[in-house]
């Protein structure tokens, strides 16, 4: 994607773009509804159950500010954001970690490092896939 940023022309919305760089081979389960996502400085043990994700731009990195009705896109695929636990924008800015929950809110027992998305059916991830995230002002 040659354009890595993008503002729309009323200045709302924000895209920042990263790309899936490795797949650890326990990261992805047939049955946990969800995804660890990690930058490039993931240990060797964490990259083993994560999906590693590149930021296309890293300074933009730092702006990555997720909130409830922002949208990611993976590999074009549209999901809404229902919810975004408490320390989620932090570690995405700082190691690009978040925890992609492919299920409804829990009314109890949150992760804090969620991001809940809707729809629920989880995609498939590959070496190559583009995650957009999507946000409104």
């Amino acid at each position: 994607m040659m354009e890595l940023i993008s503002v729309s022309e009323d200045g709302t919305t924000m895209e920042i773009t990263a790309t899936v760089t490795a797949i650890g081979p326990h990261a992805i389960s047939q049955t946990d509804p969800l995804v660890i996502l990690f930058g490039q400085e993931a240990t060797p043990e964490l990259a083993d159950v994560s999906v590693i994700q590149t930021f296309d731009q890293p300074a933009q990195q730092k702006q990555l500010v997720l909130h409830h009705g922002d949208h990611i896109y993976i590999n074009d695929i549209k999901f809404r954001i229902s919810a975004v636990g408490s320390l989620t924008n932090a570690n995405l800015q700082q190691i690009g970690h978040a925890t992609l929950m492919f299920q409804p809110v829990p009314n109890e027992d949150r992760l804090g490092n969620a991001v809940y998305l809707v729809p629920t059916a989880r995609p498939t991830f590959t070496v190559g896939t583009t995650i957009r995230y999507v946000m409104n002002d």
